[in-house]
């Protein structure tokens, strides 16, 4: 019966490529006329209110919600409700989680590291905060922001975000996932999440601007484009147009500026949403039922008979979607799996104006078992750090591994990926409450979808922090430099530096005492712009270390000069005294 079903789905295959390819031609450019339709996708980054009332509308594909450069630590009732307005309305919310570059280009994480694999780690945690807080209220995935664009050595950017979106998926079945590498990427990226958001730009250089070869003719709700600086209707009309040209999906244009251009939205946007939307409502035919073409303990590869007129597709399993096409071939392999489980397998068309068809007919399938030999169980589960509000893990490794999960209190926390694991490193578990107890436990995984027995309980209780949230706050000045240095005793999200360059409190932004001219936030350097909260980014990378949360910085000013240190975000908010720099 299996090799009756895959000869099946293999003229599937052949019949596809003798009579679709020589229509692509002819189906890339209905996806590039106006006809075609643009769902609108805006990052929300404003507090829960009217503005969340107008995104939570039709014509708005995909609204990403960011309380705290991240979900915080804490449930917020208003985004809560936020989230489930729009999600009654049809709205995909995503939840924002930075990814830091992997540290490639000197991003560090919290804990001050600059591995790809700290970086994993801490994204997967703060997805799994996600969704604690707002799963039960709607969340549909996650924007994976800071996003490398090129392959990296023997793939290893592009392999660790494979890793952190099947992690996403496996852990959160249905997840929909972006990746925000803010322009194009090399095509090794072509099947890392649902949507790439390859321009983040101004509208000037959105005109001049046209995506990678590769991305040309391809289903255009794989791709997101963000315009600013777009001051005029005119511009914002044409903006769309260029959008839809250049095989865009999903868009937003705005007004709006650097540093923040998604904290409000366009005096234009209801004309936004007329003009995104497209006069063809006819959705595609249904497309035929899925068959198998292979199937494995934790995967499942399917094919089906194509819809004319389609760009890509969405496969569901048990009602939830799970994974759309890479391209227009009818043909998709899921992944992760149980083993010896029954699936039901339904498929729905999308064409370029964004039309969905109704669900193929619904097909069961069951993966096949898993073989009898389960993983050893990693040796060794210990402590090499423990701080106030994270600990580092290490264990043996296993040969037969292909995952790793690691358990806290009882709660899958993270999935890694053994290839990405060296034997010497540590994984770090940050966003835990100080001087309490949690309990971890390892457990291996291999190919075949068997999980080893969980190593030995390991119980670890976080340290009480001692002394002012905010110590040994020093700064010195040489001729060319000035360096600031202070220790932040507390687990803050956001470790801050106001400077006071001109030692006048009338100019800048106004905050303890001082009129901040430049900011530091972490790794990043900010340079005061206009009036209240208005910031733009200055290409230096100010962080010089951050052992032991003993956080050094240098910034190219020079002369006496006032500042204050800043902590906020997961602890209580704290200033440091004004500090005079010379």
């Amino acid at each position: 019966m299996f090799v009756r079903l895959a000869s099946i789905a293999a003229l599937i295959l052949v019949s596809f490529a003798g009579t679709a390819h020589p229509s692509t031609a002819s189906t890339a450019s209905t996806a590039s006329t106006a006809e075609g339709g643009v769902s609108l996708a805006v990052p929300a980054y404003f507090y829960p209110g009217e503005l969340w009332k107008q995104v939570s509308v039709s014509g708005v594909g995909i609204t990403v919600a960011n309380p705290f450069s991240g979900p915080g630590n804490d449930f917020d009732p208003n985004y809560a409700k936020a989230i489930s307005d729009a999600r009654a309305a049809g709205v995909t919310v995503l939840g924002y989680v930075a990814t830091g570059y992997l540290g490639s280009t000197g991003r560090a994480t919290r804990l001050g590291e600059t591995t790809p694999l700290a970086w994993l780690a801490q994204a997967q945690q703060e997805v799994d905060r996600w969704y604690d807080l707002y799963g039960a209220h709607g969340l549909g995935g996650v924007f994976l922001d800071e996003v490398q664009n090129v392959c990296g050595p023997s793939n290893a950017y592009s392999d660790t975000y494979r890793a952190l979106d099947e992690s996403i998926k496996s852990l959160h079945r249905g997840a929909f996932t972006v990746i925000n590498p803010g322009i194009g990427t090399e095509k090794c990226y072509a099947d890392i999440a649902d949507v790439s958001l390859t321009f983040e730009g101004t509208y000037e250089t959105y005109r001049a601007w046209q995506p990678p070869t590769w991305q040309r003719g391809r289903d255009p709700r794989r791709f997101w484009h963000l315009v600013h600086a777009t001051p005029t209707r005119e511009q914002m009309t044409e903006a769309l147009r260029l959008g839809k040209e250049r095989g865009a999906g999903y868009i937003y244009v705005t007004p709006d500026v650097l540093a923040n251009p998604w904290d409000s939205l366009p005096d234009y946007w209801q004309a936004e949403l007329d003009t995104a939307r497209s006069s063809d409502a006819i959705p595609p035919a249904r497309p035929g039922p899925a068959t198998p073409v292979k199937r494995g303990p934790t995967t499942l590869t399917l094919a089906w008979l194509p819809s004319p007129g389609a760009v890509g597709y969405d496969v569901s399993l048990d009602g939830v979607r799970v994974a759309g096409t890479a391209g227009r071939i009818p043909a998709v392999t899921l992944r992760h799996l149980d083993p010896d489980t029954r699936y039901t397998i339904t498929v729905k068309a999308r064409d370029a104006a964004g039309n969905a068809s109704a669900a193929s007919a619904a097909v069961p399938v069951r993966t096949r078992k898993a073989d009898p030999r389960p993983p050893a169980t990693p040796n060794g589960l210990r402590t090499e750090q423990v701080k106030v509000a994270s600990v580092q893990l290490a264990w043996e490794r296993t040969k037969d591994s292909t995952w790793y999960d690691v358990l806290m209190d009882g709660q899958r926390l993270l999935r890694l990926p053994a290839a990405l694991l060296p034997t010497d490193a540590t994984v770090p578990v940050t966003g835990l409450t100080p001087a309490t107890s949690y309990t971890f436990t390892v457990v291996a995984r291999d190919a075949s979808g068997n999980e080893s027995a969980p190593t030995q309980p390991l119980t670890v209780t976080t340290t009480m922090p001692s002394g002012e949230p905010i110590s040994e706050q020093t700064g010195t000045v040489t001729a060319d430099a000035a360096t600031y240095q202070a220790r932040y005793n507390l687990p803050f999200d956001f470790h801050h530096v106001y400077v006071d360059a001109d030692n006048d409190a009338a100019t800048g932004f106004a905050v303890a005492g001082i009129g901040a001219d430049y900011l530091i936030e972490n790794s990043w350097y900010y340079r005061h712009a206009g009036t209240g909260w208005n910031w733009t980014p200055v290409d230096v990378n100010p962080l010089i270390s951050s052992t032991d949360d003993l956080f050094v910085w240098r910034v190219p000013l020079t002369g006496p000069h006032r500042i204050v240190f800043h902590g906020s975000g997961s602890s209580p908010e704290t200033y440091s005294p004004v500090v005079n720099v010379s």
